[in-house]
């Protein structure tokens, strides 16, 4: 039997990751180490367990896996055991040389250095990478480009920008569409009030952040209310144990980005994958460690005008917020440039299918090979 590893880092990575294993022939047998976590969630929701083995160590860092991206966390993560983690996850990794036909990792220069501990033919996926980022981290370096170039047999680019210019520079990069559109299941379709706004909330998924979040969104809707009071509001519900006011209706993510008619988030993936669908998505520095200044100006570089992000002295208050929802809703043509514009960065659907067919013929060619 033919065996692949995937190789994951962060939330994002692992739901692109489970979302391509779904899609894989059944006899090709499938390992995941995840580099940040424990896969728990994502493995969960979408894997049948048969079809999986989750292997390595695995621990919970403060940063969430935002390490790379930001230094700031760094220290707190080696308090934690950082390098303990990636003393165990080398182990593991040089015990597995041999015994896989192919190595998919996913995320940014930490698994793709994993992958090469492996000695192991592999392909990247570059779910979270683009050249629409200008933050240093968030594009693709010329450390990642000059070993991508050298050892990757393929390269999945999120967006036809950045498979473009990676080709350029003599990278087998293609594009199939934005795995991250694959994320997005299935949803409930709420019925609105006549003259009824819904107004969505993404907290985002580290769980320290979660509870200040929350609180901040609840400063806002009661600002929101003081100006119009036929606003409803939904938040995705991976807020358990946190106490919501009673205008805050708890609801599974897919449910708040598809019926919500603009998003205020706190969130990488979740806003992304909402401007994705067309949502126009409003946005502020957070009180947590994911959603910083760097982040979040990270994030405005690649999602462009589908975001409105609110920041400067004094302009991250609840009020100024409130009055920037209620602006892009009293202006149709910003608010329809903001949804097209949206659709347009983050890409079309698709991706994981066309990955997982690549993936299946790229381990069948590596396994004749070796016969």
């Amino acid at each position: 039997m033919k065996k692949v590893l995937f190789l994951s880092n962060g939330h994002g990575e692992d739901q692109t990751a489970a979302k391509i294993i779904e899609k894989l022939p059944p006899d090709i047998d499938i390992s995941i180490m995840p580099m940040v976590g424990d896969f728990a969630t994502v493995g969960a929701r979408l894997i049948t367990p048969l079809r999986l083995h989750v292997i390595g160590p695995k621990k919970s860092l403060p940063s969430g896996g935002f390490s790379a991206r930001n230094l700031f966390a760094l220290p707190k993560d080696i308090l934690n055991g950082l390098f303990g983690l990636l003393y165990s996850q080398i182990k593991t990794l040089k015990s597995l040389r041999g015994q896989f036909d192919l190595v998919v990792a996913i995320g940014d220069v930490i698994p793709i250095l994993a992958a090469l501990v492996t000695r192991t033919p592999f392909i990247f996926v570059g779910v979270n990478k683009s050249d629409y980022y200008k933050t240093f981290g968030y594009n693709y370096t010329s450390w990642e480009k000059w070993l991508l170039k050298k050892y990757a047999k393929i390269v999945f680019a999120r967006d036809e920008h950045t498979a473009k210019s990676l080709k350029e520079e003599g990278i087998k990069a293609v594009y199939e569409g934005n795995p991250l559109m694959d994320g997005i299941g299935a949803y409930e379709i709420i019925e609105k009030k006549e003259g009824e706004t819904i107004i969505g909330f993404l907290p985002g998924t580290r769980k320290e952040d979660i509870p200040k979040n929350i609180e901040d969104f609840e400063k806002i809707a009661e600002e929101l209310l003081k100006i119009d009071k036929n606003f409803r509001f939904l938040i995705a519900d991976n807020c358990e144990g946190t106490r919501l006011i009673a205008s805050l209706r708890g609801a599974p993510f897919e449910t708040v980005i598809y019926n919500s008619d603009i998003i205020i988030g706190l969130s990488g993936t979740g806003n992304e994958q909402a401007a994705g669908i067309g949502k126009p998505v409003v946005s502020f520095v957070g009180r947590g460690a994911q959603y910083n200044k760097k982040f979040a100006n990270a994030q405005k570089e690649l999602l462009g005008d589908a975001l409105s992000l609110i920041v400067g002295t004094n302009c991250n208050t609840p009020l100024q917020i409130a009055n920037e929802i209620i602006t892009i809703l009293h202006d149709p043509a910003r608010y329809n440039y903001m949804s097209e514009t949206g659709k347009n960065r983050m890409g079309k659907s698709g991706a994981t299918k066309k990955i997982a067919e690549d993936i299946a013929d790229k381990v069948y060619e590596i396994s004749k090979i070796m016969l």
